[in-house]
């Protein structure tokens, strides 16, 4: 038998596509390490926000509810965790404010149904720590401001306001913007029944960075036939809204222009501001090692947009949340440092939909013709694959 007189705490901060794939990889785990170590388990789980948040289609569901409503893109994160005994899960709805690493004990104050925080501030014991707080931007459109609630409402303003507006301009010229402005493409493109003015601006010489010049320029050109129009090397220096709704933006170039939406897909930064400022690198991400290990705090980690080594992305999560809840294991069943994280590919990954037809993007370093993009992602914005991250499934 377990011993019942002392639970191992593992703590999991964040509970997006990081921290709940690891919090499922380790609740799935539990009974075979709880069998082999004779100890007892649980998990716990500390998140600003009660559901889960289908990132990835955000380009098509701001929009216009999608597949069919709001709902769909954001999920109560306990349908998932109730599947499991509940001596070996706590969810915890907080805002994290701090970690000792002496005392390995991370403070919080909870929120309420309302989200209204607590005066106190709380705290909990770690035996085992994981970092997956991700990252965040300048708008809950693209990223989670705390809880899920600022992002919703930014859909529905959105959703309210396309139908009647003139003028949208999309700011960024990675994969959310240019996705972003595909989207607007197809329901308000040149050759749609309600034309709107669409402008994107890349921010710098190109389309898409992260992929060859040849795939940047084939999705302006898929952007050009669409109606919309491409602007380089300008940038958003500010942006203020007007009495109206309009917003007047100022560029870098001097101008000024005041438009009906402003859709900013830029400025990610790392949501590390509650940790201590020796646990993490110049671009204030996590330091961890090959292991994924914080090397500073005995059994803690760091996964996923906040962890030093990550590149960002769902690809990147994909592969570092086995790694990082197999090594967790592996420590806890006395089988060592466990496995070395290694990325999926060193070569061009990304895709990109442009529409729901189809898009550009490479996989390995190869490029995919637009129906492959269609068949992997701009059909349907991998949407099935929302529930099962939550049922831990996917």
């Amino acid at each position: 038998m377990a011993d019942s007189t002392s639970i191992y705490n593992i703590v999991i901060l964040g509970a997006s596509f990081a921290g709940l794939g690891v919090a499922h990889g380790l609740l799935k785990a539990l009974p075979t390490l709880q069998s082999q170590t004779k100890k007892n388990y649980k998990v716990t789980l500390v998140a600003n926000s009660t559901h889960f948040w289908w990132s990835i289609g955000a380009p098509r569901a701001m929009l216009k509810p999608y597949p069919n409503s709001n709902d769909d893109s954001f999920i109560p994160i306990s349908k998932g965790l109730s599947q499991y005994p509940p001596e070996q899960v706590e969810f915890i709805h907080a805002e994290i404010t701090g970690l000792d690493t002496d005392k390995r004990e991370v403070f919080y104050q909870l929120k309420d149904e309302k989200e209204n925080l607590a005066q106190a501030i709380s705290n909990i014991h770690f035996d085992t720590l994981v970092v997956a707080t991700g990252s965040t931007g300048p708008s809950p459109i693209y990223s989670l401001h705390g809880s899920h609630i600022p992002t919703l409402d930014a859909y529905k303003d959105i959703q309210t306001r396309l139908p009647s507006a003139k003028t949208i301009l999309v700011v960024g010229g990675g994969s959310a913007g240019t996705e972003t402005a595909g989207e607007l493409g197809y329901l308000h493109g040149k050759s749609t029944s309600d034309p709107k003015d669409v402008t994107i601006l890349s921010g710098g010489e190109r389309l898409l960075p992260a992929l060859r010049p040849a795939i940047g320029k084939r999705a302006q050109e898929t952007l050009t036939e669409m109606g919309v129009k491409t602007e380089h090397n300008i940038r958003l220096t500010d942006s203020r809204k007007l009495d109206d709704g309009r917003e007047e933006v100022t560029l870098s170039d001097g101008s000024k222009r005041t438009v009906d939406i402003l859709l900013v897909a830029t400025g990610r930064f790392p949501a590390s501001s509650f940790l201590p400022t020796s646990l993490l690198d110049d671009k204030k991400r996590v330091i961890v090692d090959s292991y994924l290990r914080m090397p500073s705090i005995r059994n803690a980690y760091a996964v996923g947009d906040n962890a030093s080594s990550s590149p960002g992305g769902a690809l990147t999560i994909k592969t570092q949340v086995p790694t990082t809840f197999g090594n967790i294991i592996a420590e806890l069943s006395g089988k060592g440092n466990g496995k070395v994280w290694k990325p999926m590919t060193e070569k061009e990954m990304q895709i990109v939909p442009i529409g729901p037809d189809g898009g550009v993007g490479a996989v390995f370093g190869w490029w995919l013709p637009s129906f492959a993009v269609k068949m992997i992602k701009s059909r349907n914005f991998m949407f099935p694959m929302a529930m099962q991250t939550v049922m831990g499934t996917a």
